[in-house]
């Protein structure tokens, strides 16, 4: 019997978090039937995992050691194999999909420290305290006129950067809160994978919405890869090395991110599973 779980990923006190699927495999199926249990499970993103038998993960502490993750993580660990889908097909990062795979592998495979490999790139995440942590990469902004662009934005930002992404910061939360999108020109953003509204919040935080119709996801509830490209910036920007954030989407999201070096972000949050579900 396979299974099916979905989890609630970057929950706060005001935030549901967002939703996503995992389904844990012994092997790989074709992407026909991924993309049919992806429709089953119907979440923004689901994540399949499987244990990578070939390259388990030697020494905890030291695989800790080596990414930056938190050393009050638990020292039980493995290494295993993740693929991510929308709705619309396989995507190259997904944070809250893989914090979600880290949940589940640690509550049905009692893996508390997880190395997930990709095509696309190695993450960690550890289990520690009532948290989920994860290393991610750390983008540097690329700065741009927004004139150079072809987007209609209903904003007055105070400056735009690129990284994977399409990043705009602007005055105040409020502008962030009140932007109104223009979707058919964010779904038309080549060569950038999603485009991001920011701004400070508190003193020590900051604010922002996430837009990625070129995927399948008009508006993502709450996303651990925007902090790639927005965690460098912020850390810069307020003088900081780590900082609250809140996803100000119609569910919200809340994170913490640390700085990690010049490469690396760690980010943490909670995550709760909501559902199990029989697939076949």
């Amino acid at each position: 019997m396979i299974k099916g779980f979905i989890y609630d990923v970057f929950c706060g006190e005001n935030a549901s978090g967002n939703p996503c699927g995992v389904v844990m495999l012994d092997s790989w199926l074709d992407d026909t039937a991924l993309l049919q249990i992806v429709t089953r499970l119907a979440q923004p993103v689901t994540a399949f995992v499987i244990a990578d038998h070939f390259d388990a993960v030697n020494g905890s502490a030291k695989a800790m050691d080596d990414v930056g993750i938190n050393s009050e993580a638990e020292a039980d660990s493995g290494a295993y194999l993740i693929r991510w889908f929308s709705q619309a097909g396989e995507i190259n990062l997904c944070g809250h999909g893989s914090l979600g795979a880290g949940a589940a592998i640690a509550e049905h495979w009692g893996d508390n420290l997880a190395q997930l490999r990709s095509k696309y790139g190695n993450l960690t995440v550890a289990r520690f305290d009532q948290r989920y942590q994860i290393e991610l990469p750390a983008w540097q902004a690329q700065y741009v006129e927004l004139a150079e662009l072809s987007v209609n934005l209903d904003a007055s930002p105070q400056e735009v950067f690129t990284t994977r992404d399409l990043v705009v910061v602007v005055n105040s939360e409020e502008d962030v809160v009140n932007f109104v999108p223009d979707y058919s020109s964010l779904a038309d953003i080549d060569p950038y994978h999603a485009f991001i509204v920011t701004a400070q919040g508190a003193p020590d935080e900051y604010v922002l919405r996430y837009f990625a119709p070129k995927i399948g996801i008009p508006e993502d509830i709450a996303t651990g890869s925007a902090h790639c490209s927005l965690a460098p910036y912020w850390f810069d920007r307020l003088k900081a090395d780590t900082l609250n954030v809140r996803q100000v989407s119609s569910g919200g999201g809340a994170f913490r991110v640390t700085k990690s070096g010049s490469e690396s972000v760690l980010l943490s949050s909670f995550v709760k599973k909501r559902a199990e579900i029989d697939l076949f």
